[in-house]
């Protein structure tokens, strides 16, 4: 159901410079990491944080403090997606399990556009699963829309004050300079 551990990074505590039997080591934990299952979709958000979708299992992992969460899909009844409390841009993912438990999986998700590529492949693999709301998959897509158009509003502001100043440093110039 829901497995979490701490991963622990040796190489971390140790200099950058190693020997022979450490450059071994690592060679042979090359050969683990190139067996293991590449996710079918991921999401990175935030400082070191990210979301990966596997077959079976669904994975949110913070790298800062060293943590991942796996969750089984065959354990998820619903997917729901709400705004963050103090800013709605940041998003909360929680999924509605068959024991019926309510787990956050994420706080503060921000990168709709590899959500939405998430949120498509968990569909083809469970369409079982329900979403709430139902019309997630559009409502990103405004969510997407209306931050790009904010953004547009933003620099026009910026833009017209910039205009207007450079209009009032032109007047003031030739006022000045319209007297002698």
């Amino acid at each position: 159901m829901i497995q979490k551990s701490e991963k622990i990074d040796a190489s971390m505590d140790e200099s950058p410079v190693s020997d022979a039997s450490e450059r071994a080591d690592d060679a042979s934990d090359a050969g683990e990491f190139a067996e293991e299952e590449q996710p079918l979709a991921r999401v990175r958000y935030g400082i070191a944080r990210e979301l990966r979708l596997y077959s079976d299992t669904f994975v949110s992992e913070s790298l800062e403090e060293r943590e991942e969460t796996r969750i089984s899909l065959d354990n998820i009844r619903r997917v729901v997606l709400t705004p963050g409390e103090h800013v709605p841009s940041k998003l909360v993912l929680m999924f509605d399990l068959d024991d019926d438990n309510t787990v956050i999986v994420s706080e503060g998700m921000s990168n709709v556009r590899d959500f939405r590529t998430l949120l498509a492949k968990l569909h083809e693999l469970r369409p079982e699963i329900e979403l709430d709301p139902p019309d997630m998959d559009e409502q990103l897509r405004q969510a997407l829309d209306i931050r790009r158009r904010s953004q547009l509003g933003c620099y026009g502001v910026i833009a017209i004050v910039l205009v207007l100043w450079l209009i009032f440093l032109g007047i003031a110039y030739l006022g000045a300079h319209a007297g002698r």
